[in-house]
């Protein structure tokens, strides 16, 4: 319910619930007034001219069908979320987990270790065959802080260490303990230049 969270745009993405790329939809609430992107036809209420996306909407359509049927899914991926972020706190006391007492996705962690980059933490564990980010996905391959954590409130150097862990509605605990495995390593290989980082 879009004023229950007292939002006025929501925006969200087909492929991430698994539908195709390249689609969308914009909830608007209340009494807000958007201008055209594109002017000329009037389609999409005069907001977009142009021939809408048919497939992509009837993609996006199945998908949101079938994430709506998988909500136990996204339960359990907050559960090995949680027992992830665990794990990593407990291995690294220093770490700082974004967001942790506010709500957010079930599926999505973004942990700051401070004294180590993001860079160096997402070859790291690609080594070690474990996909992360550096960041949002629409900014992955950019260099520099998350622009996103910084407007949150996060400090230059907290932003520059931050990943972003995806899970998806099949992650499995194989999967958690591979990825704790590889951060461990990692997490082990940088300590000390970490803690000299921080001490500087």
């Amino acid at each position: 319910d879009i004023v229950a969270i007292g939002a006025d745009l929501i925006s969200l993405s087909a492929h991430k619930l698994g539908g195709p790329p390249g689609i969308g939809a914009l909830i608007i609430g209340g009494s807000v007034e958007i201008a055209p992107m594109i002017r000329g036809g009037g389609q999409e209420r005069g907001r977009r001219a142009g021939s809408e996306n048919l497939s992509g909407v009837a993609g996006f359509a199945a998908a949101a069908d079938a994430a709506r049927h998988r909500l136990a899914d996204y339960e359990r991926a907050q559960t090995l979320r949680d027992s992830l972020e665990a794990a990593v706190l407990a291995t690294a006391p220093e770490a700082i987990v974004i967001g942790a007492a506010t709500p957010r996705l079930p599926n999505t962690s973004a942990i700051a270790l401070p004294g180590v980059s993001a860079e160096t933490q997402v070859i790291a564990l690609d080594l070690d065959g474990v996909m992360v980010s550096a960041g949002a996905a629409c900014s992955s391959g950019k260099v520099g802080p998350s622009h996103v954590l910084q407007a949150m409130g996060a400090a230059p150097e907290i932003a520059g260490s931050t990943i972003r862990v995806s899970l998806g509605w099949s992650t499995t605990e194989a999967e958690i303990e591979h990825f704790l495995e590889a951060w461990t390593a990692m997490y082990r290989r940088v300590k000390p230049h970490a803690a000299a980082a921080r001490a500087a």
